[in-house]
């Protein structure tokens, strides 16, 4: 991943409300490491990171949102079980998960609380 794109990713996040940049991180989790094995790779769903997320179906859907708005997910299917897939910066978040776990970091304290420094 060249340095430029991981720079143009933390604009794009610091730009988030917390809500939105910690549901980012439950979609990075699910999406590469979800306990669902029947879906293709690199696409959390809906109940999945309903569950994993803590948040009321309003409060997870609000910030869902606020990722679309910003172009970091797509969200494909009918309600409940609506798939959530990352656009282009699927590459970035798979990354930064991988760097984050490899260094014992948990991923929120990366994106959630913008210290991309520590990757």
């Amino acid at each position: 991943m060249a340095n430029e794109d991981f720079g143009d990713f933390a604009s794009q996040v610091r730009a988030l409300p917390v809500a939105a940049r910690k549901l980012l991180c439950v979609i990075a989790r699910q999406a590469y490491h979800g306990v669902l094995r029947s879906k293709d790779p690199g696409i959390a769903t809906m109940p999945e990171v309903h569950e994993a997320c803590g948040l009321d179906v309003d409060a997870m859907y609000s910030a869902l949102r606020i990722l679309r708005d910003a172009q970091l997910i797509t969200l494909d299917g009918e309600y409940p079980f609506e798939e959530i897939q990352f656009t282009g910066t699927g590459i970035v978040m798979e990354t930064i998960l991988a760097r984050s776990e490899a260094a014992k970091i948990p991923i929120e304290s990366v994106v959630a609380e913008l210290r991309f420094e520590l990757l």
